[in-house]
């Protein structure tokens, strides 16, 4: 994918599938640009994250080549980089994922490695992922298996938590999957 105008059709058709709300997709369908189209994700993402949407982006956004992938920098949206700063979209990279700064890092797709330092934000659905925090980094994960340092704190349901110096870790509702598996 190597232009604005693909990109857009995906997610034009992404929304029908999911049937997204009104207010979104007539935003998505006004940008002319892909500043203006990563402005409407960054808007929206929250619920583009936990809809089948992201599911559907994701199986392509991995594939944005040559002047589209520097657009999407530009507007600060970053897919399987490491950054210190926007929206950092990781579906299974082929390397470790580094965020720093008050960068937000969205995990999809299983075999990521990604540590967050400063005051990064992590957030993971997916098993057979690996998240270190490190500083004041945050994560929100529904699966994968942490490791936190320093002041950094994770809520949710890991898999797997391990925690060193002053690092926290909040259950939340579903704590079955992870009661068993901190290691302090």
């Amino acid at each position: 994918m190597e232009t604005f105008d693909e990109l857009k059709e995906i997610c034009r058709r992404a929304c029908h599938e999911r049937n997204a709300c009104k207010e979104g997709f007539e935003a998505m369908l006004l940008a002319e640009n892909t500043a203006e189209l990563m402005h409407v994700w960054r808007r929206w993402w929250e619920d583009v994250y936990e809809s089948k949407y992201a599911d559907i982006m994701t199986e392509r956004i991995a594939t944005a080549r040559g002047r589209l992938r520097r657009e999407m920098r530009q507007s600060d949206v970053f897919v399987n980089e490491s950054s210190e700063r926007g929206l950092v979209i990781v579906c299974r990279p082929d390397r470790p994922i580094q965020v720093g700064g008050r960068a937000k890092c969205y995990v999809f797709g299983t075999a990521a490695d990604v540590t967050a330092t400063d005051h990064a934000q992590v957030y993971c659905r997916e098993s057979g992922v690996r998240l270190t925090l490190r500083g004041y980094a945050t994560g929100r994960v529904k699966a994968g298996d942490c490791e936190l340092y320093d002041r950094s704190l994770l809520k949710g349901t890991p898999d797997s938590v391990e925690l060193h110096d002053q690092a926290k870790f909040e259950p939340t509702a579903e704590p079955q999957a992870a009661v068993g598996n901190v290691k302090m």
